[in-house]
């Protein structure tokens, strides 16, 4: 085991690492956590992953805004036949989808 290894990466270097891979989907299963066996969709881990990607890009400006981080993970969580009713229960988040 090298140097590099024994360092403890952070969420963030251990997401990008995998997902800049060629094919994440495997590496990205050993990254959730185990007690859910398989019971989620690893298409949906992979769309979210990307989209955690993309609010983390060190130049702010390319970060998505608030309001498409939303909608992403509306669009996401209708896909997978999940329960999106808490969206709506938290008026914060209300209030950033309605805003013009």
């Amino acid at each position: 085991m090298d140097g590099s290894d024994a360092e403890p990466k952070g969420l963030v270097a251990l997401f990008e690492g995998v997902l800049n891979k060629t094919g994440p989907r495997e590496d990205l299963r050993k990254l959730v956590d185990p007690r859910l066996g398989d019971s989620y969709p690893i298409d949906s881990v992979h769309k979210m992953a990307q989209l955690a990607k993309a609010c983390t890009q060190e130049n702010p400006q390319l970060r998505p805004s608030m309001r498409t981080v939303v909608v992403a993970l509306m669009a996401l969580s209708s896909s997978d036949n999940l329960d999106v009713g808490s969206f709506y229960e938290n008026q914060a988040l209300v209030n950033v989808m309605s805003e013009r």
